[in-house]
């Protein structure tokens, strides 16, 4: 997970901290570490790496994939939408379900926030109630 250089920094695994003390991001590496050591069935990660550098972040979300069980990702950065097996892209009116690439491909509003280019004859995964 990456936890090991901020615990040796902070005195160990038993040491007493102040979280005031702590960036967000390391809170954020101390919580999900804990998260991931807990015995749990499925695991939801809200927003749980938007405090951590990209290489911290793929690392963390790598560890849980790694560690097996159901994970759900509720991200915004377009790097946790690669790297899933599946992503749900819905925009109010549109939802649509399916691997990164083929979301690119059929979803107009989902290629544009990865700056693609739109397919000329989108070809829709799932229709909203629009």
């Amino acid at each position: 997970m990456g936890l090991t250089e901020l615990a040796e920094r902070l005195g160990g695994l038993s040491a007493r901290i102040d979280p005031a003390l702590l960036s967000a991001g390391e809170r954020q590496l101390i919580a999900l570490t804990r998260a991931y050591l807990a015995p749990a069935g499925p695991t939801v990660l809200d927003e749980a790496t938007c405090h951590l550098d990209p290489v911290a972040e793929a690392r963390a979300e790598r560890a849980f994939v790694e560690r097996g069980g159901v994970l759900l990702v509720v991200a915004h950065r377009i790097s946790s939408a690669e790297r899933a097996g599946r992503v749900l892209f819905m925009d109010g009116r549109t939802t649509a379900l399916g691997p990164h690439a083929e979301l690119l491909g059929a979803i107009p509003h989902y290629a544009e926030l990865f700056g693609s280019e739109p397919p000329v004859n989108p070809v829709r995964l799932v229709k909203g109630n629009a």
